[in-house]
């Protein structure tokens, strides 16, 4: 019979599997058998194991319905040549092994693990081989084509080891609107992805994520938060088909949230601030919180990340209360509480995969432990260990190591003053940008200008950020445009001490960067803030002022960029200017609800704490206050610095007005807002601000019984007006998968370092 041709096939995936290393093709065997198997494999092990990576007694029973029985042996065959076909003088030592385990009864079913390429001749022969020796039942063999094919069948296998996400071709994986948004978020982390180390804090936020649909990573910085947002959110892109979306703030969150798409995935980086508070982006976040509550309800997911000192600053302006996710799923990165096994891996990673030159990894390779056992240690520091544009003058000695990882700003700041001029200067507009220097650059007239007096020219800079891109600068993509930014914020931190040391580059800096950028980078005298980026000294305000002033002509509609700066990033002394060069500024001040989001409150307290607020104003502003709280109604009185506006006797009538005006008449107010609430609005999201405000008011009022049981009632009705209006809309869907764990069980004397220089 004449055959017929069949179909072109698709290309057969492949995975950079040599680069893995021999430790975590380990790790990766143990999530193969865990997950396409459906069985747990009792521990690997690095030496002394005699002849067993991996062992299991018992039935076993795989996914495809096959159950073996007795005992089980597995072992791992690496190496790190990424064409190598294997061949039977390979595996001598192992055969000897096989026969050794068989006599004692511990092989009686035995696989074998290989990243090398297996040829069907000689899997053939190599199973004759194994089943001729007596007590081996079952044998199979998987080579670098099988365990391929694994990853590429296995969403869940690859959010798993996220790693995997960095070692092929994602166009083999994903489809093309899922692989288009993958490149956006690879293009953020340049290639660390593929040196990516499953950690606790993955796990850990891994399953928060799927419990809570929210989670918010904290950790010091160089951590790798956002390396771990990465990889859950290429997980949610490949497991869950979610659309994935990197947005910057509460605003392109609200624009993009759609409630006809049930699975969307949120990535917010640096939520409060990149380097230190951003308190308007926080306030816009307490009117965002319903919305966000609402998205995660009907099945979205969502990732905040932040340093951990400026989310402690943050929790004084959030609303927490309007998201209970955001109580309930911190996951909290603390680099020192890093398993050992996980900084080796990190540590060996980043070495392994950087640009380092053979010879200086042979040289550094006795010195690796100690790096990764050092205190300071993190997988910052391992990357610039990993780069030679970090190592260029380091010389390999105990002590100078000791120095490259416990003083990490320290020897940035020396990378970046050591730079010639025209990767200096361009590092200066990435700055002055606010971090986002647009590709192709094209300056505007004071950037050029600054420029030309950091001693740089356009054509030099151009070609100074392909030299820097990878190591102090990367090119990120975003809804079809690319920009400059920085490999790492800590390069920005280091910057700007560089900048805040040296006063020409510090009028250099006011001078020539955008006034909305100086609003979220500078603070007018010391303030306090942690890892305040640019502090302006006194004799440098009337330049600052001179820019917000003309600003404020130009763009007399952004008044609340310049409320927010002079309520949170100012000092006594600079208010006192600002008020004398503009007399009009405080009878501009106007309130209305929400307090908890509207930049005229921050100002008009500011100026309370300072002694700067007339008594008229503070009575008028007073009088408003009291009327919000029972027409909106508007709890933000309540907040400590609010508060702090009104006398004891004003503060007591105010009270007294919500009690007997609001909380004992709430059927009226309840009513209003159910006339209100729209065809189009989600009842549960239009509903929330009202029962965050009552909730804050019963807290208030908690030895008030009348008042509790009032409130109670209220929150009840509420819920039951939800109830009746949902009644017609179909129930989001939440995905039951969960996500497993696989530890890490190293144990043994071989150093993960041996094959570090291959």
């Amino acid at each position: 019979m004449k055959s017929v041709p069949a179909k072109a096939q698709a290309a057969q995936p492949s995975y950079e599997l040599h680069s893995l290393g021999w430790k975590a093709f380990q790790q990766l065997c143990v999530a193969v058998a865990s997950e396409i198997w459906g069985q747990t494999v009792q521990g690997f092990y690095d030496t002394h194991d005699g002849g067993r990576d991996g062992a299991f007694h018992g039935q076993w029973k795989v996914q495809s319905g096959e159950t073996l029985s007795g005992s089980f042996a597995a072992q791992c065959k690496f190496t790190s040549q990424p064409a190598k076909t294997l061949r039977l003088a390979d595996l001598k030592d192992e055969i000897s092994k096989i026969e050794r385990l068989a006599e004692h009864g511990l092989a009686d079913n035995y696989f074998l693990f290989t990243n090398a390429r297996l040829t069907g001749t000689f899997e053939e022969k190599l199973r004759s081989t194994v089943l001729a020796i007596s007590g081996v039942k079952h044998f199979a063999a998987y080579g670098s084509d099988r365990i391929s094919q694994f990853i590429h069948e296995s969403p869940r296998l690859r959010m798993l080891v996220p790693r995997i996400y960095g070692l092929g071709d994602l166009s083999q994986i994903l489809d093309e609107r899922a692989y288009a948004q993958s490149q956006e978020i690879l293009s953020a982390l340049g290639d660390d992805l593929s040196k990516f180390v499953l950690t606790s804090a993955y796990r850990k936020a891994a399953k928060a994520l799927i419990e809570h649909g929210f989670v918010l990573l904290l950790g010091e910085p160089m951590c790798g938060k956002s390396t771990i947002a990465a990889a859950l959110a290429l997980g949610a892109l490949d497991e869950w088909g979610c659309s994935t979306i990197k947005i910057r703030d509460a605003d392109e969150f609200v624009r993009h949230s759609n409630p006809r798409e049930k699975q969307q995935f949120f990535w917010v980086d640096d939520a409060f601030g990149a380097t230190q508070l951003d308190v308007a982006a926080t306030f816009k976040w307490n009117s965002a919180f319903p919305h966000l509550h609402a998205a995660i309800k009907r099945g979205a997911r969502v990732i905040f990340t932040s340093r951990d000192y400026i989310y402690r600053n943050a929790r004084s302006f959030i609303k927490e209360a309007a998201l209970p996710e955001i109580l309930e799923s911190q996951v909290v990165i603390k680099v020192q509480e890093l398993s050992r096994p996980e900084k080796d891996q990190i540590l060996y990673n980043h070495m392994r995969l950087g640009n380092q030159t053979h010879t200086f990894k042979s040289e550094l390779k006795p010195h690796l432990p100690p790096v990764s056992a050092h205190s300071g240690f993190s997988p910052e520091i391992a990357r610039r260990l990993g780069n030679r544009a970090f190592t260029r003058k380091l010389s390999i000695d105990r002590s100078e190591l000791q120095d490259f990882v416990a003083n990490p700003m320290q020897l940035l700041m020396d990378v970046i003053q050591t730079l010639d001029v025209s990767s200096r200067a361009a590092i200066a507009l990435v700055f002055m940008r606010g971090g986002q220097l647009t590709s192709p650059v094209a300056l505007m007239p004071d950037e050029a200008e600054a420029l030309a007096l950091l001693g740089g020219s356009q054509s030099e800079v151009r070609n100074a950020l392909n030299s820097l891109d990878g190591s102090l600068l990367i090119q990120v993509k975003s809804a079809g445009s690319v920009a400059w930014t920085f490999k790492h914020p800590t390069i920005r931190d280091a910057f700007a001490t560089i900048v805040a040391e040296n006063r020409e580059l510090l009028d250099i800096y006011l001078t020539g960067t955008p006034v909305p950028r100086l609003f979220h980078e500078v603070s007018c005298g010391d303030i306090g803030y942690e890892g305040a980026k640019v502090i302006v000294p006194p004799d440098r305000f009337a330049l600052v002022l001179g820019r917000i002033l003309e600003f404020k002509k130009q763009r007399s509609e952004n008044t609340s960029q310049v409320n927010r700066f002079l309520a949170y990033r100012c000092d006594a002394q600079f208010l006192q200017q600002y008020l004398a060069a503009e007399p009009s500024y405080l009878k501009s001040l106007n309130l209305w609800s929400y307090l908890d989001s509207i930049s005229e409150i921050g100002v008009v307290c500011r100026l309370h704490s300072f002694s700067l607020l007339p008594e008229e104003d503070r009575k008028r502003h007073i009088a408003t206050i009291r009327e919000l709280a029972v027409d909106t109604p508007d709890s933000g009185f309540l907040d400590g610095e609010v508060r702090a506006l009104f006398t004891p006797d004003e503060l007591e009538e105010c009270l007294t007005h919500v009690r007997s005006n609001l909380l004992l008449k709430l059927d009226d107010c309840i009513s209003n807002w159910r006339f209100n609430c729209g065809g189009e609005d989600d009842p549960e999201e239009y509903f929330s601000t009202l029962e965050a405000t009552l909730r804050d008011f019963k807290k208030e009022f908690a030895a008030d019984q009348n008042v509790q049981k009032a409130i109670d009632t209220g929150l009840e009705r509420i819920k039951s007006i939800i109830d009746d209006l949902q009644s017609d809309r179909p129930s989001p869907r939440r995905s039951s998968n969960t996500m497993g764990s696989l530890e890490d069980t190293w144990e043994g004397s071989r150093s993960i370092f041996d094959d570090v220089d291959e």
